[in-house]
């Protein structure tokens, strides 16, 4: 079992540096290529950050992910649920028609 926590964090951290960012994209390319090499072994990997994976050039190297961000059976492990929202952010909202931003 792997699980990698902020994947993205590395590259983000450096968006700004683009020689740093791409110095950290290549680490992280040779880092899922061997978990690939690895893949007889594994029974479950899972990835977290905040960037779309398909997105990305370092996942090349693994061909078999699936993105569970959106599925309904994975919203209590992945971002903010329905019940968080109106925990959370019901009364940021009420307040901001409040003020009449509309854009929510």
């Amino acid at each position: 079992m792997v699980l990698v926590d902020e994947y993205d964090k590395p590259i983000l951290d450096h968006v700004l540096d683009e020689g740093v960012a791409e110095a950290n994209r290549k680490v992280l390319r040779g880092f899922f290529g061997i978990l690939k090499s690895m893949d007889p072994h594994l029974g479950f990997a899972m990835f977290t950050g905040v960037s779309k994976f398909a997105k990305t050039s370092i996942f090349s190297e693994l061909n078999n992910l699936s993105d569970i961000t959106l599925h309904e059976k994975y919203a209590g492990i992945c971002g903010i649920g329905i019940d968080d929202l109106d925990r959370h952010f019901w009364s940021v909202w009420k307040m901001c028609r409040y003020l009449g931003w509309r854009g929510m």
